[in-house]
């Protein structure tokens, strides 16, 4: 779950077109999502998503390179029916964190209802809407949270703030089995491969050979790889997935040596 660029003025062409307007007129009639044809899951809008989340859930972060790609509504589309069709309410998700995700959406303060709203004016209303609503999951197209989520030894993702440790247990469920072991392969590749130099370190304390796989590391570590939040958050705290004191050190030192240089 990492802050995603998107440019919200540049609105897909096909979203502003006379047939989602007509949708928008219908579901706004009917008080309710009635589109049969789901007219937001176009190619054009699912190529332009595809390209700013870099092929990644937004909540889980992991890719979608042959995984269903589910164009999901920040705030859902059968209670919010006159946003089905807004730019700054439709993110990339994946089936598992859009299913769980479903159609809950909790707020701590007053829920907004339709209010005789344009269909011209849907693309712009997502920040005022947060102001009176105050929505307690995540929005990772307009916040940035990467310094509020942390990681456990078993590569376990945990917050102490409120909305983020919402998203993640409550809205989003980003501690699913699948993910956990995704993050541990992540993880254990590397302690291995630190390990491994570790060995050789002893008896020749060439710290050099550490410094390819080291490196490499944070080569990875951009935002466009798969979970880029658990990179940067052991390219930031190594210690806690060694148990060697001295390696913690080594390994810690390391990357900061490399940070130096950038």
């Amino acid at each position: 779950m990492i802050k995603v660029e998107k440019n919200f003025t540049d609105i897909p062409t096909i979203l502003t077109k006379k047939i989602r307007e007509d949708a928008f007129d219908t579901n706004i009639a009917s008080s309710s999502y009635c589109d049969d044809k789901n007219r937001y899951k176009v190619g054009s809008v699912q190529k332009r998503l595809n390209e700013i989340y870099h092929l990644k859930c937004a909540y889980c972060e992991q890719k979608l390179l042959d995984a269903p790609k589910h164009i999901e509504h920040y705030r859902p589309k059968d209670t919010y029916y006159w946003l089905a069709y807004s730019w700054d309410n439709l993110l990339l998700c994946c089936g598992a964190c859009n299913s769980a995700k479903g159609n809950r959406f909790a707020i701590q303060k007053s829920k907004i209802t339709y209010d005789n709203e344009e269909f011209c004016d849907i693309h712009a209303l997502g920040n005022n809407y947060d102001l009176i609503e105050e929505p307690k999951i995540i929005n990772p197209e307009k916040e940035d949270v990467l310094d509020l989520i942390f990681f456990d030894s078993d590569a376990k993702i945990y917050s102490d703030d409120e909305r983020v440790n919402h998203t993640i247990k409550k809205a989003c469920n980003l501690n699913r089995d699948e993910l956990i072991e995704l993050r541990k392969e992540i993880i254990t590749d590397f302690i291995n491969r630190m390990n491994k130099h570790y060995l050789h370190f002893l008896h020749d304390k060439n710290i050099n050979a550490f410094f390819p796989d080291i490196e490499n590391f944070r080569e990875n570590c951009k935002k466009e790889n798969d979970f880029y939040a658990f990179r940067y958050f052991v390219l930031n705290n190594s210690e806690i997935f060694f148990e060697n004191r001295v390696l913690q050190k080594i390994v810690k030192s390391l990357f900061l040596n490399l940070k130096g240089k950038k």
